[in-house]
């Protein structure tokens, strides 16, 4: 590294780490707070949703005793209401007295002894299940009657079986999938886009006030007519910020990794356990490289933005349509389980980047896309300096008010 490009490095490390207010929060609130609040959203849906330690209060009409037998004791409780009874416990369903209101026919027992298949539909016994969907407990507990009730029934008009299981763990072997390939793929949805959208917010925080700033204040030119080679002064400052937008992503990323566990609740449980056990140290390696070339990317466009406009203002204006082209890219990693076989793909910038990050958690990593990936980024980061090193000669670019 040449003398001038150290001593803006430094100099830009030097404005970053010393103003406590820029550090705390570039750095450290973005982190702290996506982990408060994704924590509070978690545990405050978790909650919401989580009715386990409240039995659901059902009043029933004919319930067989043998339906009852059927429902777990410590989840359900039966009150045996008369047909006249009904519409109070409607009423006080609305008014949540009661989770639910089941209604069986008489003689419920004798035809389901009687059902024959074919039967017609008219002569079928139907059973009613009053709620009330303004109450998420309600709600619950509607939808795990039906499944309970529509397990018995399945069992009495059983013809053939569908993968049949004793328990979870024997359901388990029809999966072929390992637990690594099922997190990898969870992974694979979630994480590129969480990278993608953190990286490019700490960049755009950060270099146009760098550059956008300094022309704003009219510093700018005390550090153009330095001896310093301009293409030496654009190097550090894009390295300088690289770097604050790497600490400033990692911050974002180790609150949103954090949180996790409680924004997604039992997802993980679904889905064998989301963890990074299952990746080798060549995919994080991998990672790295790719968020690296990535930052520098996204640190250069912004960049060569900010240095075009004439103050922070319009920078962040001119970096908006930027943010939606990341955004656009980031969600079509929600909807694709691998990354693309085709090496085109990987010479498209930001596009390249998520199929990589896609191709690392879903563990189908191919040597040569992530190599063209890397190297076009790289390239067209060379290509963004060289507009730099175009625009920082133009005194009408740099010194416009």
């Amino acid at each position: 590294m040449k003398n001038g490009t150290l001593i803006i490095f430094k100099k830009e490390l030097a404005r970053f780490f010393g103003d406590r207010r820029l550090l705390f929060t570039t750095v450290i609130m973005p982190g702290l707070l996506i982990f408060v609040m994704y924590s509070i959203m978690g545990n405050a849906m978790t909650s919401m949703l989580d009715t386990s330690d409240e039995a659901c209060k059902i009043a029933a009409v004919n319930m067989p005793s043998a339906i009852e037998s059927i429902f777990p004791k410590e989840n359900y409780e039966f009150t045996e209401i008369d047909g006249s009874e009904l519409d109070d416990a409607k009423e006080k369903l609305s008014e949540k007295e009661y989770d639910l209101c089941m209604v069986f026919p008489e003689n419920f027992e004798k035809s389901l002894t009687d059902y024959q298949p074919g039967q017609n539909a008219d002569s079928v016994p139907n059973v009613e299940i009053y709620y009330y969907s303004a109450s998420i407990s309600s709600s619950n507990a509607y939808s795990s009657a039906r499944d309970i009730l529509d397990g018995v029934e399945q069992q009495i008009s059983n013809v053939f079986n569908i993968n049949f299981a004793e328990s979870a763990e024997d359901m388990a072997k029809y999966d072929v999938a390992t637990e690594a390939e099922a997190s990898g793929t969870f992974l694979a949805m979630i994480l590129p886009m969480l990278l993608m959208m953190l990286m490019y917010s700490s960049c755009a925080a950060l270099a146009p006030e760098s550059i956008a700033g300094e022309k704003e204040r009219g510093t700018i030119a005390t550090l153009l007519i330095t001896p310093v080679p301009r293409n030496q002064i654009i190097l550090g400052k894009i390295l300088a910020l690289s770097v604050m937008a790497l600490l400033g992503g990692l911050s974002s990323f180790l609150g949103t990794f954090l949180s996790m566990p409680a924004l997604l609740g039992d997802v993980d449980d679904a889905v064998g356990g989301l963890s990074g056990e299952y990746y080798m140290f060549t995919d994080y390696v991998w990672l790295i490289v790719i968020i690296l070339v990535t930052v520098m990317f996204f640190v250069t466009i912004i960049s060569v933005l900010s240095t075009l406009a004439k103050s922070v203002k319009e920078a962040s204006t001119l970096v908006m349509p930027l943010m939606i082209v990341v955004m656009v890219a980031s969600f079509a990693s929600m909807y694709a389980s691998n990354a693309k076989e085709e090496i085109y793909w990987y010479f498209i910038p930001i596009y390249n980047s998520i199929q990589s990050m896609i191709g690392i958690f879903s563990f189908s990593i191919a040597p040569v896309n992530m190599a063209a990936a890397i190297m076009s980024n790289i390239a067209f980061t060379l290509i963004g300096l060289v507009v730099l090193t175009k625009l920082f000669g133009s005194e009408k670019v740099m010194f416009s008010k």
